[in-house]
């Protein structure tokens, strides 16, 4: 067929038509009997508020009502007439696609309205869109989350964003318009509107957290409670709905420390409460897996580079940040080891995870960065220091950061093909010219580290 609807026979499950229908490109099914005759169409939306409503993922989809039982016969796709009334009756119920039936009723065909039109020359007034998956994006408007929130609109994603705005609302600011953005304001700790945030979603990314060793230390219950408990729940709320699709932002900072180079079945070693709470949500969250529910965990390396929502507490960007103010990069230690990635990188592998088949991505853990960019804090400050025409570099034998580890990101390479493409040099010279032009407004602001966490700018 030209265009592959999914075909189901009545007898399918809810859950299980949810999960074929989020295998394919479209947001509809054709519903059959058992002998292959056509009954009607349904939509994933409508699915997912049976459940929403009260309906068990084991009911059969033929229980309930289909979205409508249109379709074309042989004989009335070559009748002119025939044809012409059914383009005036999907143009006025939103119809993109008809099955096209045989005479025992048997789908031999799926046409599509732009076909059907062009096929007998009936005029077309509206071509109805396929809806474009909507993806919830918590923690949407931060460091990472805003400019992933731009990256899936770009790409023809509708994005929900739940977020409680700590740092405040200015990185939505150019999105704000966009009309396939949604804000939510809310605190994930609230099982209401975590549940609420839900509703008509397809796929979910947790980004939310309290984010770094100094943060949880500041607020460790803080960092239980939405580390832990709040992103269980969410990923238990997304299971019940019948959300297959569960991105969760984890840290690299679970191996703590380790000589050899660490893939995903390296031993965990962590240093920090905020490394520890990843590790368990980790756990509870694949715990939860299964045919019907396929978290991906994505272990990422300490980001860098410009970000609507600017942090200076994240080694390459405050040691450019330090460039500009004070012409000098400070080094404390110098020999451990951190795998580096930029944030639009990032963001990138975010959007393809999405994108990808869920068979490869689901149920799995992966290391998101790339090998080439392990570095020792030392090569860091050297980089930076050229980049920026030769700052120079002074250096304190102490370490004030007990991490110290490289990671391999070869099975990321495999799945996804993934490449880096931005640079600590191009990061640098970046950040420093924001800085210079004005663009970013005092460094020092409290609005730029996390564990002040504080949304108000001078």
């Amino acid at each position: 067929m030209k265009y592959p609807i999914v075909l189901v026979k009545r007898s399918v499950s809810i859950q299980k038509a949810i999960q074929l229908i989020e295998q394919s490109p479209f947001d509809s099914a054709f519903v059959t009997d058992e002998a292959g005759s056509y009954l009607g169409s349904l939509v994933i939306s409508d699915l997912r508020r049976l459940l929403i409503s009260g309906a068990h993922g084991e009911e059969e989809v033929g229980a309930y009502p289909y979205k409508h039982t249109y379709k074309l016969t042989e004989k009335s796709l070559r009748n002119r007439k025939q044809a012409g009334s059914m383009v005036s009756d999907m143009q006025l119920y939103g119809i993109r696609y008809l099955p096209v039936v045989g005479s025992d009723r048997k789908v031999l065909d799926v046409i599509s309205l732009e076909d059907l039109g062009r096929l007998h020359g009936s005029k077309i007034e509206s071509i109805p869109t396929e809806p474009s998956r909507r993806v919830l994006v918590v923690g949407g408007a931060g460091y990472l989350g805003s400019v992933l929130t731009g990256k899936l609109l770009d790409r023809g994603f509708r994005v929900r964003i739940l977020d409680s705005f700590i740092y405040g609302r200015r990185s939505l600011e150019c999105l704000a318009n966009n009309e396939n953005l949604e804000i939510l304001e809310g605190d994930l700790r609230n099982i209401h509107t975590c549940v609420s945030s839900l509703a008509e979603t397809d796929a979910v990314v947790l980004l939310a957290a309290i984010v770094g060793d100094p943060a949880s230390k500041v607020r460790p219950t803080e960092t239980i409670e939405t580390n832990v408990l709040a992103a269980q729940a969410l990923a238990s709320a997304s299971k019940l709905h019948h959300i297959n699709r569960f991105i969760y932002a984890s840290t690299c900072s679970v191996y703590g420390i380790g000589s050899d180079l660490l893939d995903e079945e390296a031993s965990l070693n962590p240093v920090s409460l905020y490394a520890r709470t990843k590790i368990e949500s980790e756990k509870i969250i694949l715990g939860m897996g299964d045919e019907y529910f396929s978290p991906t965990i994505l272990r990422m390396g300490t980001l860098y580079g410009y970000s609507p929502r600017m942090r200076f507490d994240l080694v390459v960007n405050t040691m450019s940040m330090k460039s500009f103010a004070n012409g000098r990069i400070q080094v404390f230690g110098g020999k451990q080891w951190r795998p580096l990635l930029g944030v639009e990188d990032a963001a990138e592998v975010y959007v393809r995870c999405l994108e990808a088949n869920l068979a490869t991505v689901g149920n799995q853990i992966f290391n998101v960065g790339s090998d080439d960019q392990n570095y020792q804090i030392d090569e860091v400050a050297e980089k930076i220091g050229a980049a920026l025409g030769g700052i120079p570099i002074s250096r304190d034998n102490s370490n004030l950061d007990a991490r110290d580890y490289r990671v391999s990101f070869l099975k990321l390479n495999r799945a996804l093909g993934f490449k880096p493409a931005q640079t600590i040099d191009s990061a640098a010279r970046t950040i420093f010219e924001s800085l210079q032009s004005g663009r970013i407004r005092n460094p020092e602001q409290r609005i730029y580290y996390n564990h002040y966490f504080d949304s108000a700018e001078e």
